[in-house]
């Protein structure tokens, strides 16, 4: 019954698992194989319940005790679960897929479990109707076609998308529909910086821009686990603007000038310094081997340029 509790109390399965829960306790009180269905599948939730709440904008997808994706992992022991006791508890079986595939961002699949539940009389069904109105508003915008001729018309349409999805987080402000909503807006922001980085050469100042995307993606990211990520690769963009300023002006030549190698390169620094002091983080090994080939390139530079 704790479990039922903290279940409402999550507001994941409302009813139907209040109604598992008992069937579990029921199948450790009187251990007669009716009831062994409902306490495989009431362990295979409740370890998705608990590892499952984060909030996935600003946390990875935790792991199982194996080390492994828990929504990945909870799919598999469903589909195991499935075919051991197949159509037992279909509508939970359903919903927790259904939650499972949204979290992984599979929207598609996500959807054509939670319409299976939808079919079913009951909270959990009114639930998962609720949780399609989300869904089928976030494939809108997904599925939105962008221009593959124009780039203004294609930058445009990313700022459109953007648009739609800062209104997805109003809507749903405090749910987790919310932190969805931020991830897929954040994909959108960092594909910007891509775009205009690809370009650069095409456009007027086209590193300023870049230097100004990178800026803007981190200041309004700062919250996202994706952020250690981005400093890098910010810190690797003023590490190429000092290796291309390199190429094109011969460090033993009259037209190198260390100061402005120099500026690059400490831009750079910055950045790898600020992820390598950050303890805990898969980042911090990538950051101190960027931070020690900067480095050795700066002091062979110094010394070419002598």
């Amino acid at each position: 019954m704790r479990f039922a509790l903290r279940s409402r109390h999550l507001g994941f399965f409302p009813a139907a698992i209040a109604l598992l829960a008992l069937s579990g306790c029921a199948a450790k009180a009187v251990p007669e194989a009716r009831y062994l269905p409902a306490g495989d599948l009431l362990e295979i939730v409740k370890d998705f319940q608990r590892l499952a709440r984060d909030d996935l904008y600003r946390f990875p997808i935790p792991k199982d005790p194996t080390g492994v994706n828990v929504m990945k992992a909870t799919l598999i022991r469903l589909q195991d679960y499935e075919k051991k006791h197949p159509g037992q508890y279909a509508d939970i079986v359903h919903f927790t897929k259904a939650m499972a595939y949204e979290r992984l961002r599979d929207y598609d699949r996500a959807i054509a479990h939670y319409r299976a539940v939808a079919k079913f009389d009951g909270r959990l069904g009114a639930e998962a109707g609720k949780n399609l109105e989300a869904l089928e508003a976030f494939q809108r915008i997904v599925q939105k076609p962008l221009s593959t001729e124009d780039p203004f018309a294609y930058i445009k349409g990313l700022d459109e998308k953007v648009d739609a999805w800062n209104a997805i987080i109003r809507k749903y402000q405090g749910a987790v529909y919310e932190y969805f909503a931020r991830m897929e807006e954040e994909k959108i922001d960092r594909a910007k910086v891509a775009f205009v980085e690809l370009n650069r050469y095409r456009m007027k100042d086209g590193n300023q821009l870049v230097i100004l995307g990178y800026s803007q993606l981190i200041t309004k990211h700062r919250q996202s686990k994706n952020l250690h990520r981005y400093l890098l690769d910010f810190g690797d963009f003023y590490a190429r603007m000092a290796r291309e300023y390199m190429l094109q002006n011969d460090p033993e030549g009259l037209t190198f000038d260390l100061d402005t190698f120099d500026q690059f390169a400490k831009s750079a620094l910055k950045l790898y310094t600020e992820v390598a002091q950050v303890d805990g983080i898969m980042e911090k090994i990538e950051a101190e081997g960027k931070i020690e080939a900067m480095r050795g390139l700066t002091e062979k530079m110094r010394r070419l340029s002598r």
